[in-house]
């Protein structure tokens, strides 16, 4: 079966079991890919994304992150989730990044969620997110979220 041995050497690559690689590949259509197509989100490359975002002013990008990305990332999050509370936000917020390829690391402690992301994509990068967070999470929520931003690194407190 060719593509059994296809998914048994990106298992390997990926150093995990076959079953634990195939759960991964279901997780990531049952909790993202299957909306991808239905909400008009399509694929790009990183260097794409890096020179098109560098062309713009921090004006434009938080322009773009608040009134036209937001409406559709809002829309998204209602398809995706019936509960809108801040673990649900949390569990939307990572299936975007395990699927975009970012790097993060999500931490739950004392009532709060603590998000880090690791990105090769620059400071404009860092603004756009951090605007679009932070935006979806007020109008979703109504709360107010803790942001730090650096060139490569993206950094959330979620409150509850």
């Amino acid at each position: 079966m060719p593509l059994l041995n296809e998914l048994r050497k990106d298992a390997k690559l990926e150093k995990m079991n076959l079953n634990a690689f195939v759960t991964r590949i279901f997780s990531n259509h049952v909790e993202w890919e299957r909306y991808e197509r239905k909400m008009g989100l399509l694929p790009m490359t990183r260097p794409f994304l890096k020179a098109v975002i560098n062309r713009m002013t921090d004006e434009e990008i938080v322009h773009l992150a608040e009134k036209i990305e937001k409406q559709n990332f809002k829309n998204i999050f209602t398809f995706m989730r019936e509960n809108h509370d801040v673990s649900d936000f949390i569990e939307v917020l990572r299936s975007w990044l395990t699927v975009s390829w970012m790097d993060h690391t999500i931490v739950n402690r004392n009532g709060s969620y603590f998000l880090n992301i690791q990105h090769d994509l620059g400071i404009k990068w860092s603004l756009y997110v951090k605007t679009l967070v932070s935006e979806l999470y007020q109008d979703i929520l109504g709360k107010r979220v803790e942001i730090d931003i650096t060139d490569n690194l993206i950094s959330f407190i979620f409150s509850n």
